[in-house]
């Protein structure tokens, strides 16, 4: 049980219809009588739970009414942190709700931290740490398809997984330490045969689910994106209609872009960290030109896609084998869309020597089609398993990855030791795939995961 009762604005800052403050703890109730007086001249403490009162809402002395408003109190343990939590709504100016805020703070509340809200939720058991997270991911969704996945984690979709997994791997576990500690008794749940398909079944699982990363990353925080091609190959045009808005400044003067331009662009399910760059070319006088062209050839160290842009109204050139050369050492490692641009002029480039890259894709920034098309091909690169996706249970982060590969790493050491007779050795591995398992969803899970995690949360979730 936590000793303070905490308090914070849960809407964003700035001018609306309505905000709403929020104070959970064992003195929610206490204070919500010392600042907030029903219209109906009762306690707000006679109002059944989960029922709107109307009112004024006071300073901590009761002696000046801040604004009028509506009061919703919830019992513990049937509130989203498992404690007493009351909702003050106020009109939605942004002196308002921090003038509420002071009351109930001056009224005996602290002011809680990041996250601090749903943090109370996890350690009273109202919420898995994915749940957390898709929380967190939900706030920052920039695409529908983030929306729709975040929020299928926030209702615990990937939760049950784990939890089925977990129940699983428990369950073949305790066999295993039935038969250890009493090997007389013939306790065992399952044959060693049926133990260890058992475990193979539970890892290719674990696999699965970490096959479901790339996508879920992909969705949720983003692919870095770099398109890069020589000058005026169209790089800002593409970078222009991608987006649907000019942001980068085109001309027909070699050179333009200097410095890289970042914005974020959904191409169908998948977000894309789009990043124009400077025009790559062997030769240049301009001092600042090279310095963007060194940062480009750089930045494809983390770059997770390129999109190559060639100009098909033209010949090959020494840049174009230029950018061909660079990006010949990362086939396989890195994926890359060649794209021929100004596809509405006469083509004159041999894609020959393109196809190196991959299928080249033609593009003319007016032709929808040819976009629908890109995103096809940007989709089928990232999004690995649709029906996953529709359904929620997707690794979304490097915390989620991380354990799940412990825990495939340790059921495959845990097989081969029962394969070789070493059964007290396999238990202990199991024992560590059970814990890590659990600790994915936060059952266990240390101060400092718990920390990382909820430093994304904005103050008053």
């Amino acid at each position: 049980m936590f000793l303070s009762t905490i308090a914070a604005v849960s809407t964003p800052r700035g001018k609306g219809g309505v905000a709403l403050i929020r104070i959970s703890g064992s003195e929610s109730l206490s204070i919500a009588e010392k600042i907030f007086a029903p219209a109906a001249h009762k306690k707000v403490s006679d109002f059944a739970p989960r029922f709107q009162i109307y009112g004024n809402i006071l300073s901590a002395d009761g002696k000046t009414v801040l604004d009028d408003g509506l009061c919703t109190c919830f019992r513990a343990p049937a509130s989203f942190t498992g404690e007493d939590v009351v909702e003050l709504c106020c009109h939605g100016g942004e002196v308002v709700a921090a003038l509420v805020l002071e009351a109930a703070l001056q009224a005996g509340a602290v002011m809680a931290g990041p996250g601090e809200f749903s943090r109370r939720a996890l350690l009273n058991g109202k919420l898995t740490l994915t749940a957390a997270e898709g929380i967190a991911d939900l706030l920052d969704a920039k695409t529908e398809a983030a929306a729709h996945l975040s929020s299928a984690a926030a209702r615990g979709k990937l939760s049950e997984k784990i939890d089925s997994l977990s129940q699983r791997l428990l369950g073949a576990a305790a066999s295993l330490w039935a038969y250890l500690d009493y090997p007389e008794e013939d306790l065992q749940a399952f044959t060693d045969e049926e133990l260890i398909a058992e475990l193979e079944a539970i890892q290719a699982e674990c696999e699965k689910l970490l096959r479901t990363f790339q996508t879920g990353k992909a969705v949720n925080s983003g692919v870095r994106t770099l398109i890069i091609g020589k000058p005026n190959v169209g790089k800002s045009t593409f970078f222009n209609a991608f987006l649907g808005e000019n942001r980068a400044i085109v001309t027909e003067i070699p050179g333009t872009t200097r410095d890289m331009i970042e914005v974020s662009a959904k191409a169908g399910h998948v977000l894309l960290n789009l990043t124009d760059t400077a025009g790559i070319r062997r030769k240049t006088e301009d001092k600042i030109e090279k310095i963007g062209i060194e940062k480009v050839l750089s930045e494809l160290d983390s770059a997770e896609l390129v999109l190559a842009l060639f100009d098909s109204s033209r010949p090959l050139d020494e840049d174009d084998r230029l950018i061909l050369d660079r990006l010949q050492d990362r086939i396989g490692t890195l994926p890359i869309l060649p794209i021929l641009t100004k596809a509405d002029l006469p083509r004159q480039i041999d894609p020959e020597p393109i196809k190196a890259l991959g299928s080249p894709i033609a593009i003319c920034a007016k032709e929808k089609s040819d976009w629908r098309e890109l995103c096809n091909r940007i989709e089928a690169l990232f999004i690995s398993d649709e029906a996953a996706l529709h359904e929620g249970a997707v690794l979304t982060n490097i915390r989620q990855k991380t354990h799940f590969i412990k825990v495939s790493d340790l059921l495959a050491e845990a097989v081969r030791q029962i394969s070789a007779g070493n059964k007290d050795i396999a238990s202990l591995g199991l024992e560590s795939a059970v814990a890590e398992l659990r600790e994915t969803d936060g059952k266990g899970a240390g101060e400092m995961i718990l920390n990382e995690v909820f430093s994304r949360f904005c103050i008053g979730k």
